[in-house]
């Protein structure tokens, strides 16, 4: 009787430990899911900010290369010989200034 009950024993112990394992094992599960869902977050907005970098990458290169150009046609601008005449041009073109003696007229359309 003293080796039934050993056994008996052994068998209720051998149960309590599955039992213990499987209230820990939905815990498990659900701290596993939150860690695959953590991580598949922070991958995909890290993979967005990546493409919002890359667009701002192209933006950026692309004002670099209108600077370039813009640069480039001043400075074919400044070494041609012409300069007196190039400066004229924009000062009576752009900032809209006139020689003493010259009269401008301004058409205005009245609607």
């Amino acid at each position: 009787m003293g080796e039934k009950r050993r056994s008996d024993s052994g068998v209720r112990a051998v149960k309590r430990k599955k039992e213990g394992g499987i209230t820990f094992k939905p815990l498990a599960w659900f701290t596993a899911l939150c860690l695959v869902v953590y991580a598949a977050v922070t991958i995909v907005s890290q993979q967005v900010q990546i493409a919002q970098l890359k667009q701002e990458k192209d933006d950026i290169n692309e004002q670099i290369s209108q600077a370039k150009q813009l640069n480039d046609e001043y400075s074919r601008q400044l070494s041609s010989e012409d300069e007196s005449e190039y400066m004229e041009r924009i000062v009576v073109e752009d900032l809209g200034y006139a020689y003493p003696n010259e009269r401008r007229f301004y058409v205005v359309e009245t609607q």
